[in-house]
């Protein structure tokens, strides 16, 4: 058995699974708190009267953070040593061109006044997690500099010997699943009215949602929970959806992606209806008339309301479904809140227990901003239905590509036991320097 192997052990205790971590090295703080970047950023005068400043681009951070210049003439060289596309906008003033990982570009400022300016990376969602920051000028502003080589290691692996980085990989892993505050997505059982219509209520509001041990960010959810509540209905149910906005300074609506439903109830501002104001409600009300895995979030201002946590899943069960022995969501997101399953990023993420020879549906929706590739280790998927869609001819695959809006349903034969790997396979959204992180979970066969 490999070092590895040994340093976890995982056996059921009461139909869960607990992974027990053995380290015998020195396993730093960090281990236990998520990944953590060391700030490389040092400080040094301007000289020979350059007013110039490199900055580097890594995913979702932008280092250094706060950059000071002289007034006048300036300029900034970007690179982007990340693994995805970012650019660097100076507000107001200019920006890069979208940069290619490994591409750099410099920007020139002209006749910069004293005073503070802000810089982000525009791509949606990347301010949100975390790539911002702030320029002074004035007289006698020191310049910060930064290494634009990418050879710097951010992790607190850095500093480690192989088997400290064994060790603290280990902890890290074994503290899954980790327990925090808040669970999402959990079902919301509707008040019946007397003709039989169901009546859903949604609340929207800013709250403090915990996505791994002690890392609190702000989000934006439905019924204090991220994802919001799952909705479940059948066929010709008669439903009526309630959405109360208490968010504090943003109008909202609420859109059925997926449901065929009148054009006056589809959520769209200004083209379908008015966007509901704060301490404002709206009534969704509508026949349903298709089935499958769909989904429901804010049209309004989505490219920040969805990925900070207006979401959920609706879904609309068959007659011709498959039989399984468990059925479970995977709301897949990215953006201010991170990489995140179900609203939780690994360790804290849940996995999903069977037992060996159990007929598993795994319902991928993809509310986020990007692509994310699902592989399942060590059993296939079948892939059933897209969209909501029964497909004609499933066929099999290790790894289901779900782009934006996407669902997709599968179906895994548990026969194979063990705890195996189940994540994202874009690894920056899955693995980092300090382990394993974001998009990870597990299929856990007893």
């Amino acid at each position: 058995m490999s070092e590895r192997s040994k340093a976890l052990l995982v056996w059921p205790v009461a139909g869960f699974f607990v992974v027990i971590a053995f380290g015998v090295g020195l396993i730093s703080e960090a281990a236990f708190g998520g990944s953590a970047r060391v700030d490389t950023a040092t400080s040094t005068e301007s000289t020979g009267g350059e007013n110039t400043a490199s900055v580097e681009l890594g995913d979702f951070f932008i280092e250094p953070a706060e950059i000071g210049l002289e007034p006048g003439d300036a300029s900034i060289t970007v690179t982007n040593n990340g693994k995805t596309q970012h650019d660097f906008t100076v507000t107001g003033l200019a920006a890069t061109e979208l940069l290619e990982p490994g591409s750099e570009e410099t920007i020139e400022l002209t006749g910069l006044e004293p005073g503070t300016y802000d810089f982000i990376c525009s791509v949606p969602g990347h301010a949100d997690g975390g790539m911002k920051g702030g320029i002074t000028v004035a007289e006698g502003a020191e310049t910060e500099t930064t290494s634009t080589t990418g050879g710097e290691d951010h992790s607190e692996h850095a500093s480690m010997s192989p088997q400290e980085m064994l060790d603290a990989d280990a902890a890290r892993t074994g503290m899954f699943p980790a327990k925090t505050k808040g669970t999402g997505g959990q079902v919301l059982k509707p008040k019946v009215e007397a003709d039989g219509t169901k009546v859903f209520e949604l609340t929207a509001d800013e709250i403090q949602w915990e996505t791994e041990p002690g890392v609190v960010k702000e989000g934006m959810a439905y019924n204090d929970q991220i994802p919001g509540p799952a909705i479940q209905a059948d066929l010709g149910d008669r439903v009526r959806i309630v959405l109360n906005n208490e968010l504090d300074d943003e109008p909202t609506t609420l859109h059925l992606h997926g449901m065929t439903v009148p054009n006056d109830m589809d959520g769209v501002p200004a083209l379908n209806q008015d966007a509901v104001l704060p301490g404002d409600s709206f009534t969704y009300e509508f026949t349903v008339r298709n089935t499958g895995s769909n989904m429901y979030h804010s049209h309004f201002m989505a490219d920040t309301q969805v990925p900070g946590g207006l979401l959920g899943a609706f879904i609309v069960d068959d007659a011709k479904d498959p039989n399984v022995d468990v059925d479970t969501t995977m709301v897949l997101n990215d953006g201010p809140l991170g990489f995140t399953i179900n609203g939780k990023g690994f360790p804290a993420t849940a996995p999903i227990v069977t037992s060996k020879g159990d007929l598993v549906r795994i319902r991928y929706m993809n509310e986020g901003l990007q692509i994310h590739p699902m592989h399942l280790h060590g059993m296939p998927q079948k892939v059933i239905a897209k969209d909501g869609h029964v497909l004609k001819h499933p066929y099999m695959a290790d790894t289901v590509l779900v782009a934006p809006g996407e669902r997709y349903d599968v179906l895994v034969n548990a026969t194979e036991a063990g705890a195996w790997a189940f994540h994202c396979h874009i690894l920056t959204h899955a693995e980092g320097p300090d382990g394993m992180f974001g998009m990870v979970t597990a299929l856990v066969v007893e």
